[in-house]
């Protein structure tokens, strides 16, 4: 067990939550009974039900850094790289029924000859994304990390259990309307999710939706599902999610094979869950729009959705307006 500090704000409210803590370094399944204390989850891509636990202690005022990410051996994709990977997955779909989506990750590094205030950022972070989770989290186990990601993965209030289909993206500006590439992507995320629902006998209550949803200068197609609280299948149901078709694709093994073959990025905790578990409820969110901080350089994550109707120009361009969530408020 080793220290680790963090800060976090939930979407919609004003409250920002600093706090020490003790991290457990050993992944360990969620578990959603007997909840002692406030627990901040931390889990790395594709780890099913798996997260890292930190309890959360003593409040502090100050953000301090424990550790630095180790410096890994990073694959830093080119524009012609990136495209060149997408045309693979927009033809390997074109000819084959095996996967009909597959998201596509990159990571860009920029350096830093500066020492962020990562106190103003995270303030910052809060003011310009209000309805995004807002989490900085340091710790020997973790590295240290930084996130304004507007996607739910599951939140829990021990009665029902909420989660969200989201996809395609385009600045919050822009008067086009939703296209059929968009429209399909969204409407299998749904299809996804209605089917673990029932696998895991979970009944749905509610279902808002497709409509939009906007963070900051983007926006996505989101649907809202609300099911009724399954004490003795919901760890299962984690498990089934995990990766959501939103980051990883469809169908759920056979994307993630296309990316281990294809990607050649250690994604590490992007695009893994991140949040909040207390006695009374749960709220865990998509790690994306995040950063990964290191003494001379962060490295900044971003993915996208592809399907047999993508553009692989369109494509890169949404990487880079993904890109900026985070990038604009660096100093």
């Amino acid at each position: 067990m080793s220290k680790a500090t963090v800060f976090y704000k939930l979407p919609g409210r004003k409250e920002i939550v600093k706090k020490t803590g003790i991290i457990n370094p050993v992944l360990k399944p969620i578990s959603f009974v007997d909840i002692i204390d406030d627990v901040f989850l931390f889990s790395p891509y594709n780890s099913g039900n798996l997260a890292y636990e930190i309890q959360l202690k003593s409040d502090i005022d100050k953000f301090e850094i424990i550790g630095y990410s180790p410096n890994s051996k990073m694959n830093y994709d080119s524009k012609a790289e990136f495209v060149a990977k997408t045309t693979k997955a927009i033809d390997t779909m074109q000819q084959t029924s095996s996967i009909s989506k597959v998201v596509l990750a990159r990571c860009f590094k920029q350096k830093i000859d500066y020492e962020l205030d990562i106190n103003s950022y995270f303030l910052n972070l809060c003011l310009n994304y209000p309805n995004s989770f807002v989490y900085a989290v340091s710790s020997a186990v973790t590295g240290t990390w930084i996130a304004a990601t507007p996607e739910i993965f599951l939140r829990t209030n021990y009665q029902t259990i909420e989660t969200i289909a989201l996809a395609g993206t385009m600045l919050n500006n822009s008067k086009q309307n939703w296209g059929n590439k968009e429209i399909d992507e969204q409407h299998q995320v749904e299809i996804f999710i209605e089917a673990i629902a029932a696998q895991n006998l979970i009944e749905t209550l509610s279902q808002l939706g497709p409509t939009d949803l906007i963070t900051g200068h983007l926006k996505h197609l989101y649907t809202h599902y609300t099911f009724k609280y399954n004490d003795a299948t919901i760890a299962n149901f984690v498990k089934d999610l995990n990766p959501t078709p939103a980051v990883g694709g469809l169908p759920k093994q056979n994307a993630i094979d296309f990316i281990n073959e294809n990607e050649n990025l250690e994604r590490k905790f992007y695009t893994g869950f991140v949040g909040i578990m207390t006695k009374s409820e749960t709220n865990l969110y998509v790690n994306l729009r995040c950063m990964e901080l290191f003494k001379n350089h962060i490295n900044l994550y971003a993915g996208c959705g592809i399907t047999k109707k993508s553009n692989a120009e369109a494509e890169w361009l949404e990487t880079k307006n993904k890109l900026k969530t985070l990038g604009n408020y660096l100093p």
